[in-house]
């Protein structure tokens, strides 16, 4: 099994994060522990388009239409996964339907003051 990044950054996991309850987020007080990195190998891309719906009191509401979705790089195996942005998965799922090979970047890590990301705790199956 193989694990491709098709987002247009690196994927760096880091081992000692702690969970900030007062910002809601995971940070890394000191010098990131990085367990693993995964090199982008291309990004994949959806095109999805905002569709004007009717104001509700005022506000005007909109609804989402994918226009397309690129498909899974060929030269993957069946036992392949791929980590995707949450956006390419919601559409990959709505065009191709079977996405049980699409991650995403789980728990994303922040400096202490929850401004910057380091990297994520590791990858977790699209849903």
């Amino acid at each position: 099994m193989k694990i491709f990044n098709a987002t247009p950054h690196a994927i760096t996991i880091i081992t000692n994060a702690n969970f900030d309850g007062s910002i809601r987020k995971w940070v890394c007080s000191g010098e990131p522990e990085i367990a693993a990195k995964v090199e982008s190998t291309g990004m994949l891309s959806a095109k999805i388009n905002s569709v004007d719906s009717e104001p509700m009191e005022n506000i005007p509401v909109f609804s989402k239409a994918v226009v397309g979705c690129d498909p899974l790089p060929e030269g993957m195996t069946d036992e392949d996964i791929i980590v995707v942005s949450a956006l390419y998965a919601t559409a990959y799922r709505r065009v191709y339907g079977d996405d049980s090979r699409l991650y995403t970047v789980a728990d994303p890590v922040y400096t202490t003051d929850g401004k910057t990301i380091l990297g994520s705790r590791g990858i977790c199956p699209a849903f």
